[in-house]
């Protein structure tokens, strides 16, 4: 994260043959000590968080502590050489040049390698897109069009990070022009306008939390706010005279806030909206108290050292932590060994590149940049149009590599997002379309594989099948208010549906998701409610999930002569994760006598839940989600409790 600005010489002051002593104090703030101390706190959060999410839970919110650090530097920044009628635009996007694309491009570099050498096609391929994107510094727009911040897939995106980059720099490329026309020609309203833009922007993200949560998170109008704050706080700060009692309590109070952040909030937070202005308001007031005692901790040497190599350590962190998940799912050492290679990556990445660069303003970093950027977008559409070059697997890695594309392919159109429900009489049936349909699958993502693979089997008995699926809503009438809306109407539009008689229940439930146990008792509720409307409903117990890929894992495999039958996670895993949930729900079927499937009974045996089956195939096509081939598993199980007669043939 790019925070810090190089003490160099003003180049238009130089040409104008100003002393560089004074166009340095006209350009640049003095440094502080406590600032740097700051993006310590910030980036050993979001360090610590991507290591594991139960050691800092809003970790990720030292990201919001960068961008409000950010704004207050890059208004100092600007205002000083206006002031002075020294500003040049030029000369800042060339400084900004400098600061980050050295370090970043080295880190591209390194992780373009290593997805040669171990990325399987579609991986490389997604690799390789975000890398086009990173280095336009349009990721996060690129990223709010794939899945969430905190999918299963997450894990597999090396470049994920660099969404906060492209928002920064997105906000540099227009927040310059926009301070330079209000310092010139409306000077008293600079203040109350930036006010009034941080104001909107908070309230844009805010009602776009629940609708469209993905551009909420990712898009520079709804972050502005943040980097807005800052730049109040810069302008606040030569206004305001506080004693050091008062800094110090405000001080106290921002860290307070900051750390507060980092434990109250988490994955399940509507993000950012008004929690984010915990952290961002928390960080305004650390700016706003020099001299109070949390600054001056905060300005001890060694966080200080730290926070000179933050930026390196933001960018090297995370791409080490995906390949060492990836390269060793389920291991700890392997986490550990990223991160401290992560601690000496950014050390070296600061003394080796950032550094010279810094201190030689006189290299053309513009050709370079220009350079870097012309080289890494060819080598991305490349690699992109050769497919991910699956030469470099052998045909049986090959082959369980199909398996990523062995999914519902009506996803799109049939499986619903929040944002985007369906209506129930438009919503898309499987099987014989002749016969209108008796059956229904009901849930998450879980049943879009599901609903297919039933109902084209259903099909050979002359029957349909209805899909009732929307991304993150198990079939539960107490979830977030989109679910529950989505779910009210399915319920009334199922209860008045002469013709449906059954209805599947499925959902991604496991014990370490805080809102799994309501989830949990939703579904069963959900089910008595259907019970007495005269519907059957079969409640499906949680399919297992992985931290990797399936299909990339089992080519992996292959590569090391290791037999796929072997590729899974252990069955204890499974159940410290699901046990509860499967307690609940042997209570309440038995009680009740409701019909269920078990996927543990399909999927594990004593000792492993495996991604393959001998005779059957790959059984995911992602880290979360049965192929089609998998689900037809499920679905054989759920005919045989159906006692169907085949159709006779025509």
């Amino acid at each position: 994260m790019d925070l810090h600005f190089p003490n160099v010489r003003a180049r238009q002051g130089a040409s104008r043959g100003q002393p560089s002593s004074m166009t340095d104090t006209a350009v640049h703030p003095p440094k502080r000590a406590d600032i740097q101390g700051l993006r310590t706190l910030a980036v050993l959060a979001v360090v610590l968080f991507h290591a594991d999410h139960a050691l800092i839970p809003g970790g990720f919110t030292g990201v919001d502590v960068f961008f409000v650090l950010s704004g207050f530097l890059i208004t100092q920044v600007l205002l000083r050489p206006m002031k002075a009628g020294l500003f040049s635009i030029a000369d800042f996007y060339r400084r900004r040049v400098r600061r980050l694309y050295p370090a970043l491009f080295a880190m591209l570099a390194f992780v373009l390698v290593m997805g040669l050498i171990f990325f399987p096609p579609p991986l490389l391929k997604a690799l390789v897109k975000s890398q086009f994107f990173t280095t336009l510094y349009l990721s996060n727009f690129a990223f709010a069009r794939e899945s969430g911040y905190f999918d299963l897939q997450a894990e597999l995106k090396p470049l994920l990070h660099t969404w906060s980059l492209a928002v920064e720099e997105q906000f540099y490329l227009l927040y310059p022009p926009i301070l330079y026309a209000l310092h010139r020609w409306a000077k008293p309203l600079l203040w109350p306008a930036l006010a009034l833009m941080a104001l909107a922007s908070l309230y844009v993200c805010q009602v776009n939390l629940e609708r469209y949560p993905a551009p909420a998170f990712y898009w520079p109008v709804s972050r502005a706010m943040e980097l807005l704050i800052g730049a109040l706080a810069a302008g606040a700060l030569p206004r305001l005279s506080l004693g050091q009692r008062t800094q110090s309590l405000l001080g106290a109070a921002g860290l307070l806030s900051i750390i507060a952040g980092y434990i109250v909030i988490n994955d399940e937070t509507p993000f950012p909206g008004l929690w984010a202005l915990l952290p961002c308001l928390g960080t305004a007031a650390l700016l706003l108290a020099p001299q109070g005692l949390p600054n001056r901790l905060l300005s001890a040497k060694p966080l200080v050292r730290v926070g000179d190599v933050s930026y390196s350590l933001y960018l090297w962190h995370w791409p080490l932590l995906v390949f060492a998940r990836f390269l060793f799912p389920d291991a700890v050492w392997p986490v550990i060994a990223a991160l401290i290679l992560s601690g000496v990556m950014s050390w070296l990445s600061w003394r080796y590149i950032e550094a010279p660069f810094l201190r030689h303003p006189g290299k053309p970093i513009l050709w370079f940049a220009l350079g870097c950027m012309v080289v890494s977008i060819i080598a991305c559409l490349l690699i992109y149009n050769a497919n991910g070059l699956p030469q470099r697997f052998s045909p049986q890695a090959r082959a369980y590599l199909k398996a990523s594309n062995d999914y519902n392919h009506d996803r799109k159109t049939c499986h619903m997002e929040s944002n985007k429900p369906i209506p129930y009489a438009q919503t898309c049936i499987y099987g014989d379309k002749d016969v209108p349909p008796a059956y229904a699958v009901w849930g998450d993502s879980h049943g879009a594989e599901l609903s297919r693979a039933l109902g084209e089997k259903l099909g050979d008995y002359g029957q349909s099948l209805r899909e009732l699926t929307m991304s993150g809503c198990p079939a539960t009438l107490s979830r977030q208010p989109v679910c529950r809306q989505h779910n009210l109407d399915m319920m009334a539009a199922i209860k008045a549906d002469p013709n449906m008689q059954t209805v599947i229940l499925v959902g991604n439930l496991h014990d370490d998701d805080a809102s799994a146990r309501e989830a949990t008792a939703g579904m069963e509720q959900t089910a008595l409610d259907l019970q007495k409307a005269g519907k059957t409903a079969i409640l499906v117990y949680p399919i297992p999930i992985y931290n990797f890929d399936p299909p990339s894992q089992l080519a992996l495999s292959s590569r090391a002569q290791q037999p796929p039958q072997q590729v899974g996670q252990p069955l204890s895993e499974y159940l410290a994760r699901h046990q509860a949930i499967i307690d609940d729900f042997d209570r309440f079927t038995k009680q009740n006598h409701i019909p269920h499937v078990e996927p543990q009974s399909l999927y594990c045996d004593d000792a492993l839940c495996h991604v393959y089956q001998p005779g059957v195939g790959v059984l995911y096509f992602n880290a979360g989600h049965l192929s089609l081939t998998g689900a037809g598993v499920l679905a054989d199980n759920i005919l045989s409790q159906l006692a169907l007669s085949p159709q006779p043939e025509k």
